[in-house]
């Protein structure tokens, strides 16, 4: 399930600026023992207190002084459209807010802030636990009873206190996971906030800040401000120094183009990469396809690369989608095969959009476009290719390509967001070899009568020998519905196992890799799929209005990342707790031993194209 995209209607202005408290039947009345102890950073008569935008501590007389219990809605509003209205405005608040922290822009911080704020500072407290984790990472667990009682400004010192003098802040998250809204003016509601610091400390060790806290929250001008904030956990993690360091620009493979949404830059189709030996030096070099030209990076003997797309013969035609190298002529070096869009026209100009590219590699490291019969009509189908995927699935030793070929969003969207069929049919380019003469014959395309061809919203590939009978089978991650695994009959068709095998996995699939992840010897599988915040609030709101299968159902579009272990009689699904699932809006996947431990590690993409908001998607 996508991100929600509701965003907060004309709001009318708070009628009255809401106490901190959580006396009284609406949550209205001013926190127990007020009267009787200032918040942190304050004098009794309301003036600021001496020592800067740091809070004294209060001690812990004070949390019994002062309750920070955040009270639920005594009437709650029940109409999902307008309290996710509200949760969207809550969230994109705070998210604003993340990024002014991540910029540590601490004078900027109070205007998120009611002026009777009272809560809990993140700084100063006592540790309860300590724990060593993998990668020379220490975990320590912070006791929350040990928590400041600040004000405002007391709230934004503790965050100038843990971050303020680190070396960089890469990331920074305070986002809404659950929410209620309380019915009539002025409006206010309880908030479940997961928070999240990454960053570089004054040592240059990496350090993570996470926890979680519930906020009570006001519409005061059409903005959501907190009132309230109570910690429910916070720990932080801390290794001496970071796994790896960022060498993009140093190393020359640093690119940066117009914003996405500009005149420049408005088309989310160009992605992807292709990693080979061009030249056969026996160093990697990168292919980059791009909008308005494609990147070529040839690595040289220092570690660094050297750009040379139209030297080579590869900056053009630009705007393609995953790319693909691999020796498909069988002369003994590297050729590079470019996916398109097929349909949708590239540039104004056009009258339709490019076929699948495929250059052939001179021996030296420069291509030449095939072309007329060294194409073979393959290349001249129209998919909306988003990546390719290698396997010779006839077994004749020529290298086949599978094709994802997604909808045309141009004329029509998804026609379900749980099982969409009207995407584009899928490819299956089978390599015809070379003729008599040695002359290279290119592709055909067969997907129909493999029986692979499909009609579903196809986005990546993996291949794989998954039953272990010699013949490579193929696992296809779908948007918006169930994936599928072709099984290779032998006979140059497949059959559908993915219900035998256990691995449909209806979701909103981004990407998939076969590995052995738990060291038994057999190849599991890590498929991605976009996990959604927004819904997960939704479904936990409409679990009594839904039947139980289809919100089931739901539950599993928003979930996330899937990994399968695989049984004696198929896969096994691992439990969401075991980890490694959760990376938000994901994308491809990668597997490989990160920590050289023996074991295989996860990296998956994730993220999406932003505004100068970081909520503006």
């Amino acid at each position: 399930m996508r991100r929600s995209h509701l965003r907060s209607r004309a709001l009318l202005p708070a009628a009255l600026v809401l106490a901190a408290g959580c006396g009284g039947s609406d949550d209205s009345a001013p926190p127990s023992g007020s009267q009787e102890q200032a918040p942190a950073g304050q004098s009794p008569d309301g003036s600021a207190a001496e020592g800067g935008d740091r809070a004294p501590d209060l001690g812990a007389q004070s949390s019994i002084l002062i309750d920070l219990e955040v009270a639920a809605p005594t009437k709650p509003h029940r109409k999902v459209e307008y309290v996710e209205t509200e949760s969207e405005a809550a969230a994109d608040r705070l998210l604003a807010f993340s990024d002014l922290v991540r910029k540590r822009e601490f004078d900027a911080l109070e205007e998120w802030f009611t002026e009777d704020f009272i809560g809990n500072g993140l700084a100063g407290m006592s540790v309860t636990a300590t724990a060593d984790l993998p990668l020379g990472v220490e975990r320590r667990d912070m006791d929350i009873g040990t928590a400041h009682v600040v004000d405002r400004a007391g709230f934004v010192g503790s965050l100038r206190e843990m971050i303020g003098s680190w070396k960089s802040v890469e990331s920074v998250l305070f986002k809404v996971k659950g929410a209620e809204f309380q019915k009539g003016l002025p409006a206010w509601g309880k908030l479940k906030i997961k928070l999240h610091v990454l960053g570089r400390d004054a040592d240059g060790g990496l350090t993570v800040i996470g926890g979680w806290a519930e906020a009570r929250v006001s519409r005061k001008g059409g903005k959501y401000r907190m009132e309230k904030l109570r910690l429910t956990e916070l720990h932080t993690e801390h290794r001496a120094a970071p796994m790896f360091a960022d060498v993009t620009a140093p190393s020359g493979v640093a690119h940066t183009w117009a914003r996405f949404g500009t005149d420049q830059n408005n088309s989310f189709h160009w992605n992807g990469a292709a990693a080979g030996d061009v030249d056969g030096d026996g160093d990697w070099d990168l292919f980059v396809p791009s909008d308005g030209r494609n990147f070529l990076y040839v690595a040289e003997d220092d570690g660094t690369y050297t750009e040379a797309a139209e030297e080579r013969g590869v900056d053009l035609p630009d705007a393609g989608t995953g790319a693909l190298f691999a020796d498909f002529d069988h002369d003994g070096d590297q050729d590079l095969m470019v996916a398109q869009v097929g349909w949708e026209p590239v540039r104004a100009d056009d009258t339709g959009g490019g076929r699948i590219r495929l250059f052939l590699n001179d021996g030296s490291g420069r291509f030449t476009e095939a072309e007329g019969a060294a194409r073979g009509p393959g290349l001249d189908v129209p998919f909306v290719a988003y990546t390719l995927t290698a396997l010779d699935f006839d077994g004749d030793g020529w290298l086949d390509v599978h094709v994802c070929s997604y909808g045309r969003l141009e004329v029509e969207h998804n026609d379900s967001w749980i099982e969409a069929t009207n995407g584009t049919p899928n490819g299956l380019l089978r390599c015809r070899g070379v003729d008599e003469d040695g002359a290279f014959l290119g592709f055909e395309d067969v997907a129909e009568a493999a029986g692979v061809q499909g009609d579903r919203w196809s986005y990546a590939a993996a291949a794989a020998d998954v039953d272990e009978d010699g013949h490579i089978d193929l696992f296809v991650a779908n948007d918006y519905g169930s994936n599928y695994l072709w099984i290779n009959r032998g006979d140059g068709t497949f059959e559908d196992g993915s219900d035998a095998f256990g691995v449909t996995d209806r979701g909103n699939g981004m990407g998939a890799a076969f590995g052995d992840l738990n060291g038994d010897g057999a190849l599991d599988l890590y498929v991605s799929n976009m996990s959604s915040t927004a819904g997960n609030r939704i479904l936990g709101r409409l679990e009594e209005d839904i039947d139980p299968e289809i919100h089931a159902l739901l539950k599993k579009l928003a979930a996330g990342n899937s990994i399968f272990f695989r049984g004696a009689e198929g896969f096994e699904r691992v439990p969401a707790e075991n980890g490694g699932i959760g990376a938000s809006w994901a994308w491809s996947p990668a597997l490989f031993d990160l920590d050289l431990d023996g074991d295989l590690d996860v990296f998956c993409a994730n993220g999406f194209v932003t505004g100068e908001l970081p909520f503006d998607t």
